[in-house]
């Protein structure tokens, strides 16, 4: 008998502490799912509060009016529009490569090209 209830309560330890090993892994799996899920949460907030200014500022009488003139050029019934042209490069010389100096001589004395 005495042998039957130190087997009982081997098996009853063993029992309960893979039970309290398998609620351990559970609770550190559920932790990280819960961290990774709370920073993609953080995230998604801070991209829609983005959002929901950039749509705000776009949506500013400033904005659209900034953009009717820019873009389509477009203006106001008292203004005026001043076009200026864009400058035109500038022509560059062409350098003729110096000669070496006995073609030089060549060309004063015999008039060779």
């Amino acid at each position: 008998m005495w042998l039957l209830k130190r087997l009982f309560f081997a098996f009853l330890f063993l029992f309960l502490m893979l039970s309290l090993y398998k609620n351990l892994t559970g609770f550190r799996k559920n932790l990280s799912f819960y961290k990774s899920y709370k920073e993609e949460v953080a995230s998604e907030e801070k991209k829609n509060i983005a959002l929901k200014t950039q749509k705000l500022r776009k949506t500013s009488v400033y904005e659209v009016e900034k953009t009717i003139r820019n873009k389509l050029g477009l203006l106001r019934p008292d203004e005026i529009a001043i076009i200026i042209p864009l400058p035109s490069p500038s022509p560059t010389p062409i350098i003729t490569p110096a000669l070496p100096v006995y073609r030089q001589w060549l060309n004063v004395f015999f008039q060779v090209d």
